[in-house]
């Protein structure tokens, strides 16, 4: 009796083992569905875009450069409204109501050491470096520039003083910005954080 028991066990296995290897990689009609449907969505874009949460879970700006970015923002409000739609399963695309789209990505955007063309601010009244977004990320040093200060204080505007270079990836949390006199920064990535 076991060993009957034993045999249609193992067969009930296999046989679930087989329907479930044809069928694994295969998108189920709901994945698929909801990777074509757009969604309404609000983005937020108070403090600059590097990342945003759709579909379960976070997603990074896929250009390194967010200053590239365009979107149709209204100054009294911190969201701009637009539709979110799954592309792929690692690529989901923005589309605000003026048409701009912008495509985020589920891995940290950039390449690891390679060097991209940058430029550091050197805030006003100082030679602190201000914290720069790079790559679905930002960055903070607290290291200075050799005999470089910002403008002075006394215009009630931000400021800065622009120094060119490249930034290289180190890994996800490291960076290293060279300036084009030679000069070196090492910066981290801070965690995410909401802003004022």
């Amino acid at each position: 009796m076991r060993a009957g028991l034993a045999v249609t066990v193992a067969a009930g296995l296999i046989a679930g083992c087989g329907e479930a290897a044809t069928t694994a990689g295969k998108p189920s009609a709901a994945a698929t569905s909801a990777i074509s449907q757009p969604q309404p969505f609000n983005l937020f874009t108070h403090c600059g875009i590097l990342t945003t949460y759709f579909a379960g879970r976070t997603f990074y700006l896929a250009e390194v450069y967010p200053s590239r970015v365009q979107v149709s923002t209204d100054p009294g409000r911190p969201e701009v409204p637009g539709t979110m739609t799954l592309l792929s399963p690692h690529v989901a695309a923005f589309v605000d109501h003026a048409g701009n789209r912008v495509l985020f990505v589920d891995q940290l955007p950039g390449a690891l050491n390679t060097p991209y063309p940058f430029a550091v601010g050197v805030m006003s009244g100082g030679n602190q470096i201000g914290d720069e977004q790079f790559a679905g990320r930002r960055w903070h040093t607290a290291e200075t520039l050799p005999g470089v200060v910002g403008p002075p204080y006394g215009n009630g505007q931000d400021r800065s003083t622009s120094v060119g270079g490249t930034f290289t990836i180190i890994d996800a949390e490291d960076g290293v910005f060279r300036s084009y006199a030679g000069a070196v920064l090492h910066f981290s990535a801070l965690p995410p954080a909401g802003c004022d």
